[in-house]
Order: structure tokens, then sequence, then C-alpha cells
């Protein structure tokens, strides 16, 4: 007879999200909309399905300090999280994501990063996504027909996006926006960050991390 089933969820991709508070978002994102602007004037015709970008350095800018403040804090806190050893994360990259009508991202990730984030300015109604691509090269040598879709048989993550929300991520994560097919621009900031001082103290290389599992016993994703 069985005596026990177990489940065991194993190599999680952690995402993080950060919501303001509506009155902090209100007048936060009021503010970097028209800073963002200021950058961007005048702004040229694009191809159809494109989109407009800063240059990637909005975080040397100081009007932008707060907001920069506020995604290095996170990053620490998403470091604690993973048990990793405490250093400072710095934001490495920093850009306005505009995207008009019929505007969208294709798939990507971002290389020589730890983690990236994005926070959302505007996001017209139905245009309130991320999507994620599932990492593991082999999940879709086989994709059977399912009752409902989850996270253990779709290969993409539809993530929902808001004003005032900041999505956090690991930078090797692939991602992507869908085209916008609202007649409003959704807008929203970029970020990448990396450890600070890594060559000196990330870079030798580990090898390994061995994590032992015992199926059934009380588990703790930060053991």
């Amino acid at each position: 007879m069985i005596k026990n089933v177990t489940v065991t969820d194993i190599y999680p991709t952690p995402i993080w999200t950060v919501d303001l508070d509506n009155n902090d978002a209100l007048a936060a994102n009021a503010y970097l909309l028209r800073e963002i602007d200021k950058l961007m004037t005048p702004r040229e015709a694009l191809p159809p399905g494109s989109n407009w970008q800063t240059d990637p350095t909005m975080h040397r800018l100081p009007q932008f300090a707060e907001i920069v403040k506020l995604v290095e804090k996170a990053a620490i806190g998403a470091t604690e999280y993973l048990n990793l050893q405490p250093r400072d994360l710095v934001v490495t990259g920093c850009w306005a994501n505009v995207n008009p009508p019929g505007g969208r991202n294709k798939t990507h990730h971002h290389p020589n990063n730890f983690l990236s984030a994005v926070y959302y300015l505007q996001t017209p109604e139905a245009e309130d996504r991320l999507i994620f691509e599932d990492p593991r090269p082999q999940a879709t040598v086989m994709m059977p027909r399912v009752v409902q879709f989850n996270l253990y048989n779709g290969n993409l993550l539809t993530f929902k996006v808001r004003p005032g929300r900041l999505v956090m991520f690991p930078a090797w994560l692939k991602h992507a926006v869908p085209p916008n097919n609202s007649k409003r621009d959704r807008i929203s900031i970029a970020f990448n960050l990396m450890f600070k001082n890594y060559v000196e103290e990330s870079s030798p290389a580990l090898w390994e991390g061995t994590v032992t599992l015992d199926p059934g016993a009380p588990s703790n994703a930060q053991a």
C-alpha cells in the first residue's frame, strides 16, 4: 500500500514584486513621466512595431536618484531571500521604454548582470502583461494536451503589471512585452543590477552548489 506521496519543486526561478502605495506611486510616476518626456523630446518617427528607448544611463542622472535607490534596496532584499552572502548590488544600466500603439519588446535577456527589473509608469487597460519564457530548453520536447495550463505544464508565464509596480527577476530569464493594442503609450523604466566589486568578491570560480532534499520532510525554500 502507498504510505506517502510527495511532490518536490526543484530549481525554482524567483520573480519579486514591489508595489508602491497608491498615492506615492501617483506622485512619483507623474514626476518620472515628465522627466522622461524631457529626455525623449523631440521623438523621431518609428517604423511599425518599434518603440522608443532612452540611453541606458538614466541611473547617472540626479532626477532619477530616488527610483534607483528604491531598486537597489529591493535588490538587496532579493539577495537576502536567496541567502547570498551580504554584498551590495548596484544599478549598471537604466533606461525608459515607451511602447506606442503597436510597439513591443521581443524576447530577450540581459547578459553580464545578476538581476534585472522593470518599474511601470503607465499601462493602458489590457496592456498590463510581462511575459516570461520557460528557461529549461527541454521543457517543450513534449507538450501533451492539457485540461488547463498551470505552472507545471505551460511554457510561458504572463505576469500582471500596473503603475507603481516593480518587477525584479534573474537577468538571464528571457522575457518579452506583447504588442500594445491600445491607443495610449505603455511606459516603463528598465534596470540592470550587478554586484559591486564583482572581480574582487564574486568572480572566483564556484563550481557547484549542492542542496540536499528529503522528500516528505517539511520544506524550507531558504535552507
